[in-house]
């Protein structure tokens, strides 16, 4: 049996040549030319040497470069290691090494970085700068190569190259086991770990999602606004838009406008997005009217959708979003509630995807009984072959079959899993758990708050005492304890926070994701000077 990632490009441009497949800003690239810029990048790396199995580093962000090139290395057997594009020179040349990778494609706007990191080691063979000819690359790498052409003999301009090669080679037969991705994880709790996917994990997971949760067919318009190296946007979006003969707008920067904007000038069907995100869209929508009378299908995830957000979104785009629940090692999607699901019940991150299993499990190895908490752990298709290079990880991440997502969560009767909160972010104060996330719900429904995020902080007394981080709506004035009453009216007294702190903005990660390490560091660091 054989399987290959790329087989889903190929297959769509032979049923739908001349649909669009990717929309970014005035560039628009039909399913025909998509496949065969794939087929020139493919070519133009294996002239290069690059054979099955190798590993090519992918530095770009949301732009049609990123998913040629992406499927360009899956057609030859590759394996994409897609990295975040804030990443510096010694980052970036740190996750070279790790990931063994030889070659090394980065998007023409970093190539500083990019040049910086290569150059840092010997084991990568060879960078390639895609997006823009030689005259648009920065003048101190040309300053380099002045004499001659940028060929050093292994740095290379990939858009001057297509035009030696025919763009007609065929994907390579690949087993549905062998690894197609190489995601590094953020890194917010300590070093980035490399999940490995396989082509079956990621094709399953993204067949799936259009199929039975986002209910994406040829006729969607998606958006990307979500990073595509991130998990998220890679598979809910691109993967499952491609398979599914689908139009892709790509968005190369999140701004609320913009995304509103490109909703209704491309009459977009399919929105993934964080609850950061929506929020500054919500935001956004409320200061100026926009026509999104097209989008039919909002997910949630990365992070927990505060109901307070669920329920102003229905009020401005007038359906309900779905939240959906995931991580890097499970593709992502492990829960979601269809779009099309009778029951939507908020604060809910919904059922097991079709052909996952996930269940809650006491600290004793036994599953918990209905509405019990206890860790979320899942089995299924879509779980990682495990962690490159790092089998202790990787074994220490099972138990006896079963993924442990590090969050406890709970499952109602229905079937259906609620996120309580992350396990290392449980606050334990006199010996009694708080958990962040309900604080933060009772903080985000109070008009005055624009963002929360809960920490738990050393306490002398009672091992830790409750912070809350707040970012005002724009205008509002409130007291911390005019907040703290407010809390107090809402959650039992144990739970209430005994500092809040008001901040202009929240430290995020590239996906929106609120860091909750720095805010615990920052506060560290006030107590200490």
């Amino acid at each position: 049996m054989s399987l290959n990632l790329a087989s889903g490009l190929s297959d769509s441009a032979a049923l739908y040549p001349s649909h669009t497949a990717v929309i970014c800003d005035n560039r628009r690239y039909t399913f025909a030319e998509l496949d065969r810029w794939a087929a020139k990048i493919a070519e133009i790396l294996r002239s290069q040497g690059m054979r099955r199995g190798d590993k090519v580093m992918l530095l770009a962000p949301n732009v049609p470069e990123f998913t040629a090139a992406y499927y360009a290395v899956l057609r030859l057997g590759g394996v994409v290691v897609p990295i975040n594009t804030l990443l510096l020179p010694r980052e970036i040349a740190d996750l070279l090494e790790h990931s063994d990778s030889r070659f090394f494609i980065a998007w023409h706007a970093l190539a500083e970085k990019a040049v910086a990191a290569f150059e840092m080691l010997d084991s990568c063979q060879s960078l390639f700068f895609i997006g823009a000819s030689r005259t648009e690359l920065p003048e101190r790498i040309l300053a380099h190569y002045a004499l001659g052409p940028l060929h050093a003999p292994n740095k290379f301009v990939m858009d001057e190259l297509y035009d030696a090669v025919p763009g007609t080679c065929d994907y390579e037969q690949t087993s549905p086991d062998d690894t197609a991705v190489i995601l590094y994880t953020s890194g917010t709790t300590g070093k980035s770990k490399g999940v490995e996917l396989s082509h079956f994990n990621i094709f399953s997971n993204a067949l799936y999602t259009k199929e039975k949760a986002l209910l994406i067919n040829h006729n969607s318009v998606t958006i990307a606004v979500l990073p595509l190296f991130h998990t998220f946007g890679q598979t809910a979006i691109q993967n499952a838009s491609v398979i599914a003969g689908a139009t892709i707008v790509m968005v190369s920067q999140f701004e609320p406008k913009k995304t509103l904007n490109e909703i209704s000038k491309h009459q977009v069907t399919c929105i993934a997005a964080v609850p950061t995100m929506y929020n500054l869209m919500i935001s956004a929508r409320r200061r100026q009217s926009y026509d999104t009378s097209s989008l039919k299908v909002a997910v949630s995830g990365g992070a927990s959708l505060p109901v307070a957000i669920y329920e102003e979104f229905e009020k401005l785009f007038g359906f309900k979003m779905i939240e959906g629940y995931g991580l890097s090692e499970t593709s992502p999607i492990v829960c979601v509630t269809s779009a099309d699901a009778e029951v939507n019940k908020p604060g809910s991150i919904g059922p097991e995807l079709f052909g996952t299993q996930a269940r809650i499990m006491r600290d004793d190895g036994t599953f918990a009984d209905a509405d019990e908490t206890g860790e979320l752990v899942v089995r299924g298709h879509n779980v990682m072959h495990g962690y490159y290079k790092d089998p202790s990880a990787t074994q220490a991440a099972f138990i006896r079959g079963w993924l442990k997502t590090g969050d406890i969560a709970r499952m109602d009767k229905d079937g259906y899993f609620y996120i309580v909160d992350r396990k290392k972010d449980v606050i334990i104060r006199a010996g009694m758990n708080i958990y962040p996330r309900e604080i933060e719900d009772v903080l985000y429904h109070h008009p005055a708050v624009k963002e929360a995020a809960v920490v738990g902080i050393p306490d002398e007394t009672l091992s830790e005492n409750v912070l809350a981080c707040v970012v005002l709506v724009e205008g509002a004035e409130i007291t911390a304890m005019e907040l703290q009453r407010y809390c107090r009216e809402h959650l039992a007294v144990y739970k209430c926070p005994k500092q809040i702190d008001f901040m202009e903005s929240l430290p995020k990660n590239s996906t929106g994701k609120i860091l909750k390490r720095e805010l615990k560091t920052m506060n560290m660091n006030e107590v200490v000077s």
